[in-house]
């Protein structure tokens, strides 16, 4: 049974600027784009570029990705570009089901990606 992609994020990579800043903005975006399709091969992506927001990518993957995406997003340090935790971890300060729901993928993240979360014992 093939399993429908679904709308899932919108994630924000920065602004095309002339100059230093808009080359990372680009970078941010070629690099997430190629560490996700590694991560989650039934990924799809559709490019949300315009002149007013910048380099955006839309995510679309199988509901059953959902939760997993979002603990990725999360280990790898992605999940500040993402309108959907960026929303989620704003929304946590004075909603209590909103900051479950952040914790949850944050537990979720810790638990597939221990090695993400270690502390440096040599500090």
């Amino acid at each position: 049974m093939e399993q429908t992609a679904q709308y899932t994020d919108l994630l924000y990579f920065g602004y095309d600027y002339i100059g230093e800043e808009g080359e990372e903005s680009k970078k941010f975006q070629s690099d997430f784009i190629l560490e996700v399709k590694e991560k989650f091969p039934s990924v799809k992506l559709q490019d949300a570029y315009n002149e007013i927001k910048g380099y955006r990518q839309e995510i679309y993957l199988p509901k059953e990705q959902r939760d997993d995406f979002f603990a990725y997003l999360i280990a790898y340090g992605w999940y500040e570009f993402s309108l959907t935790l960026e929303m989620l971890k704003l929304s946590s300060a004075e909603d209590s089901e909103s900051k479950k729901l952040f914790m949850y993928y944050i537990d979720k993240a810790k638990e597939q990606y221990p090695n993400n979360f270690k502390q440096h014992l040599n500090e």
